[in-house]
């Protein structure tokens, strides 16, 4: 027998030993929900935004021509990314308003830098503006679960190679270029969490941070702290609405209980508070779809986030990417679950996949780096192409080729 086949028999025996549990949904259900707004509401504060954004515009470019020109860019835009399919409803948080997972509430002072730098894009100014709207920035090797579909898993729970030293240095030069959005991940972020906050302590005005977890440690009083320190949002991982099938994807026992206080604890700390959940060819039905969606709605969550299988990491050699069909059918539940009437009130889908086939990928240093668990960058969590260190001094220099080599996949989004 091969190690690849020890190793898979391994495995079996582990999800065979796994046992449903009992769960008290009453002590791990958040007290409230997340507001979803909609209808004259959302038109209202939509048309807010837009005077919000044409002060942004005057400022930036002034002449009547520059300005037309730069409005007549955006027009042109939307309709390559939105196809007149925009999403009619937004997510209201502390008196603050989300589109998008990673696009800052107009309301914050981050979203005039956003803008600015998408703007830039369109036509260049002389204001401040970031380089990047999102980087994940993977800080520890360690993870007590053995997830299905783990990226990092050839990494996992090997010798440390990231100090506290290098988190702080790694976000000081992501801050130098701008990042609108930095999300810890691992491995399990939550293993580090004193150093999360250290780090969010110091450097919060610059760029919103986030926390991608299991829910592994995230308590009560952990995510006060987080609250403390400035976190902005939670994405928390869920691969089914089945207690059992979730512990037996993530191999852990219990797995599903801790995802699900974790969401308790990012809504009641009035965190962004999204569940992120990979489709596999099995569950990829309308059924299961629209029973996950309830689900979502049900625990009070925000947005849900769409992944689909790429094989790499734990998935590497398998066939796990989604037949076209089934790519189809996750386009046609985005549309839906964030366009018509029918679903309204439930969270708003998030679905890059649907964007890179459509317009390119935004990866590729684009407008988002992968980091890794060594501290080397990479074009997205899936392209294991490591592209240089973010730790090196020419740091900018490699994420500018790296750019220019674009997404071998889908191109790049301009």
């Amino acid at each position: 027998m091969s190690d690849t086949q020890k190793t898979e028999a391994a495995e079996l025996v582990q999800r065979a030993s796994i046992q449903p549990i009992d769960i008290d949904y009453s002590e791990i259900r958040a007290s409230k929900k997340q507001k979803i707004v909609f209808g004259a509401r959302k038109r209202k504060l939509h048309r807010m935004r837009l005077i919000k954004n044409a002060i942004v515009i005057f400022r930036l470019y002034r002449t009547p021509l520059r300005v037309l020109r730069v409005l007549n860019l955006i027009l042109q835009r939307r309709k390559a990314i939105a196809r007149e399919k925009n999403v009619f409803k937004l997510v209201s948080i502390a008196n603050k308003h989300f589109r998008r997972i990673n696009i800052p509430a107009w309301e914050s002072p981050l979203f005039d830098t956003f803008l600015q730098s998408e703007l830039y894009r369109l036509e260049p100014h002389n204001h401040s503006k970031h380089r990047l709207t999102l980087t994940y920035l993977a800080i520890t090797k360690k993870c007590p679960l053995k997830c299905e579909h783990c990226f990092e898993w050839d990494n996992l729970n090997k010798k440390e190679k990231i100090s506290t030293a290098n988190i702080d240095t790694m976000i000081e030069n992501l801050q130098s270029i701008g990042s609108t959005n930095i999300a810890f991940t691992g491995g399990e972020p939550m293993l580090r969490v004193k150093e999360i906050i250290g780090a969010i302590r110091k450097y919060k005005d610059n760029s919103a941070f986030w926390v991608l977890t299991s829910g592994f440690n995230f308590t009560s009083e952990n995510a006060h702290a987080l609250k403390v320190a400035g976190l902005t949002g939670v994405i928390v991982s869920i691969d089914h609405h089945d207690p059992y099938q979730h512990d037996v994807f993530r191999m852990t026992e219990g797995s599903f209980r801790d995802a699900l206080t974790a969401v308790k604890f990012g809504i009641e700390n009035e965190f962004i508070t999204a569940i992120s959940t990979c489709i596999t060819q099995s569950n990829a039905t309308r059924e299961y779809l629209d029973e996950f969606m309830r689900f979502a709605k049900d625990l009070g969550v925000g947005f849900v986030q769409f992944l689909e299988p790429q094989p790499v990491g734990h998935y590497a050699m398998k066939n796990v990417m989604l037949k076209p069909e089934q790519l189809k059918l996750l386009e046609e539940v985005y549309l839906s679950y964030n366009q018509d009437v029918a679903y309204r009130d439930f969270p708003i889908i998030v679905y890059h996949g649907y964007y890179q086939r459509l317009v390119g990928c935004m990866g590729s240093g684009n407008r988002m780096i992968y980091v890794d668990t060594n501290g080397d960058f990479m074009k997205c969590p899936f392209c294991h192409e490591k592209t240089g260190s973010l730790l090196d001094e020419n740091f900018e220099s490699m994420i500018s080729e790296m750019n220019i080599e674009s997404c071998s996949k889908f191109g790049s989004f301009g």
